[in-house]
């Protein structure tokens, strides 16, 4: 009895003992973290391609002290911002907060204070706020807080890139005049590619705060960061930054404590040296005073080496001229820049190295400076090396008889500001005037007397039809072409403004009556050649004109005329316009997808069976006639490179397919014809079970005409050859109907139809 008593403590000893070591046993956490990998300096990657930075270590030291396994992935910002909205990462770090991220964001306590100024180049002022930026073109970093606070005050016009140093690049490359972007950053760049000097910025324009983010409700995890990051010491997140920022020169202050000190100690050297040499002789006064003199000396020979190590530094070139426009001196870096050598102009008179026009300018301009004492400028442009340079040449008075020139070479100033102006007037996509330069021309022309004016407004038909069905890019094609049309049918006095979307505007004066038809003439002609490459959709203008020959009518009220004008023949061939385009849409489907060539027909006659079986009126009919000849009119918004893919779609690709019913919907609501069978457009790939897009409704939520449609489609599909496999037996089609019966076909539908084909 006492043995198996013994033995009892001993097992209960046991398993306590086993139960100690399986709960004790700790499971290490992994999360997985993805950043900027372009944000220095708190992440950015070495020479060898590697991730560093102060939230590389604060990362490290969170690891240390958590015990947390932490995996960073670094990347482009926007891809990294995306991957974090699809799920696919557990912490987002280097994140600004903003409205629309705490949609689906929680943040940490802020970690750093970032600065987001304006950079612009130092040849453009008055930017002083982001209300300044308006007209400008403005380069953000894709996916960047700045890109919201843009938009937020009405900046739309913004130049995207995909990283911190390529905004950099493109502003070293002249690509950009004007970018907001974090100052770190910003500035890490911009000495490194040695273009600090040639950019300004601004105050900030917001100040923003780094935090790292979870998904929204993941409070867990929230916390444990949070408490994390509060196991790290202030020294030790001062020794990070302090790595990575560097540290304050303290030895300063400690250098001026000890001049003072030596000053006092040099003074009271003196005094006592004076009282006790009072009664030097009067050799030891000329001792010194020669040391004085050498001394003074010296200085001289330190001022004159401070004054020429200044002129070497300044880049101008300096003239110095007598009263007469004698040049008496001279002094450059770039000797190759100037006119003529040195040796052809040193004590010679403007006038004989000049031409009148140029030398009677700068003599002007030398007298002017010494009766005015100020400063006289002027501008002139010379021919040197082949090339035409300007210059800008400030004249200052040294004295009554003498005048210094400082000439400074400003071709590349003048060339960026007629960029500026360039981009300010006009359309960036088509070239052609803006918006901005019409309403300036109006008001030219309204203030003077033109006879003989044409104002004609015309109006891309279909855009919107084109961008839905093709995308923007393909909209901005036929915007380019249709100003290409305009060009070449008016001209080249004719003033072409862009000033909506789809509209545009000409404005021309001193012609005739018959001018303005030979140019309409023209038009057609241009638009007939542009039509005869085959194109999904054609391309269509509609226009309208006034013509005032002895100026009695206000040009605004032209204007208006002219655009209602426009505007009734828009609404008078829209329908057939659009009906035609769909028609052409549906003719290129079938040239473009030859693999299904007689598809739509065998289906119309199969779904009229199938409809006529279970009792549909003859009067619902047509619109299933149509739904199988239109169902796939969407597929001409689809790359071929997807839809003729003979393997497997992947995840992205077919996202994209899927796209077509969207589409051809679209495409159906914008013509009459097709209008009644646009709902089963959208809903023809719905499945009986709910597992079908684009909204996964089932059961008899999905239109009958659709549910007929899917069978038949099949059914079809299955018993007809593709690239990829032979016509299957239509025994097997029918097994494989009964297969998905229920799930992806309405069961009742496919027990009549397995019938009708049987029978």
């Amino acid at each position: 009895m006492r043995k198996k008593s013994n033995f009892i403590v001993l097992l209960i000893m046991l398993i306590l003992f086993c139960s100690y070591q399986i709960n004790g046993k700790e499971e290490t956490r992994t999360i997985q973290v993805v950043m900027d990998d372009n944000y220095p300096p708190y992440s950015f990657r070495n020479g060898n391609g590697e991730l560093q930075g102060i939230a590389i270590d604060q990362w490290t030291l969170f690891e240390n002290k958590t015990g947390i396994k932490v995996e960073i992935t670094a990347m482009e910002w926007s891809l990294a911002f995306e991957s974090m909205a699809k799920g696919e990462y557990d912490v987002i770090d280097t994140i600004s907060y903003n409205e629309e991220r705490e949609a689906f964001l929680d943040y940490t306590t802020a970690y750093a204070t970032i600065e987001v100024p304006i950079f612009f180049h130092e040849n453009i002022a008055g930017i002083t706020d982001i209300e300044s930026l308006k007209g400008f073109t403005v380069a953000a970093k894709k996916g960047d807080n700045s890109i919201y606070m843009l938009n937020r005050n009405g900046i739309n016009n913004i130049q995207v890139y995909h990283s911190a140093e390529e905004v950099v690049t493109a502003a070293r490359d002249k690509e950009i005049v004007i970018f907001v972007l974090g100052k770190p950053p910003a500035l890490y760049y911009l000495y490194k590619m040695g273009i600090e000097e040639d950019f300004n910025y601004s105050t900030s324009l917001y100040t923003s705060q780094f935090h790292r983010a979870v998904k929204e409700g993941n409070t867990t995890l929230l916390n444990d960061l949070n408490a994390g990051f509060s196991k790290i010491s202030k020294a030790e997140y001062e020794n990070i930054d302090n790595k990575w920022m560097g540290t304050a020169n303290s030895s300063v202050n400690n250098s001026k404590v000890f001049k003072t000190f030596m000053i006092f100690i040099a003074i009271t050297s003196s005094i006592t040296f004076l009282l006790l040499f009072w009664n030097r002789t009067l050799h030891s006064k000329v001792v010194e005073k020669t040391m004085e003199l050498s001394n003074t000396i010296e200085e001289l020979k330190k001022s004159e080496a401070r004054g020429k190590a200044l002129l070497e530094a300044i880049p101008d070139t300096f003239f110095l001229f007598d009263s007469e426009g004698k040049i008496m001196d001279y002094h450059t870096l770039q000797v190759e820049s100037l006119y003529v050598p040195p040796e052809a102009f040193l004590n010679k008179y403007l006038h004989e190295i000049f031409s009148s026009e140029y030398s009677d300018g700068f003599i002007a301009a030398i007298r002017e400076a010494i009766s005015t004492n100020q400063t006289t400028t002027i501008e002139y442009e010379l021919l040197i090396q082949d090339v035409m340079r300007q210059y800008e040449a400030r004249f200052v008075s040294c004295d009554q008889e003498r005048v210094v020139a400082i000439v400074r070479d400003i071709t590349d100033r003048k060339k960026a500001e007629e960029k500026l102006i360039d981009i300010g007037i006009h359309d960036a996509l088509t070239g052609v005037y803006n918006r901005y330069y019409f309403e300036q021309e109006l008001s030219r022309i309204k203030n003077s007397s033109l006879n003989n004016l044409y104002v004609g407004m015309f109006d891309l038909d279909g855009l919107k039809l084109i961008n839905d069905t093709m995308g923007h890019e393909q909209g901005d094609t036929y915007l380019i072409a249709t100003t290409e049309i305009i060009s070449k049918s008016f001209p080249d006095t004719s003033v072409i403004s862009r000033i909506g979307g789809d509209e545009f505007c000409i404005l021309l004066s001193n012609i005739s009556e018959d001018d303005i038809s030979q140019y309409l003439k023209n038009l057609s002609e241009e638009i007939d050649k542009y039509n005869l490459v085959e194109r999904i959709i054609p391309i269509s203008i509609s226009h309208g004109y006034v013509f005032n020959k002895k100026s009695s009518m206000d040009i605004l009220e032209m204007v208006m005329q002219a655009d209602n004008r426009m505007y009734r023949q828009k609404l008078h061939r829209r329908q057939s316009m659009k009906s035609e385009v769909v028609q052409t849409m549906k003719n290129m489907l079938e040239a473009r997808d030859f693999i299904t060539e007689g598809h739509a027909s065998r289906m119309e006659i199969l779904a009229v069976q199938l409809a006529t079986a279970i009792g549909i009126p003859e009067k619902d009919l047509a619109d299933i006639k149509l739904l199988a000849q239109f169902h796939d009119i969407g597929k001409v918004g689809i790359p071929d490179h997807i839809l003729f893919k003979p393997d497997r779609l992947t995840e992205e690709e077919f996202e994209i397919m899927k796209r077509h019913t969207e589409i051809g919907h679209r495409i159906a609501e914008s013509s009459i014809d097709l209008l009644p069978i646009a709902e089963f457009v959208l809903k023809h790939h719905e499945y009986w079970n709910g597992r079908g897009y684009p909204f996964g409704i089932e059961g008899i939520e999905i239109p009958i005409e659709c549910r007929i449609l899917s069978i038949v489609d099949a059914f079809d599909a299955m018993t007809n050859d593709r690239p990829y496999r032979k016509a299957l037996p239509k025994e097997v089609a029918i097994e494989e109907l009964k297969r998905c019966s229920g799930t992806q076909f309405d069961p009742t539908l496919v027990e009549e139809f397995i019938r009708i084909i049987s029978s």
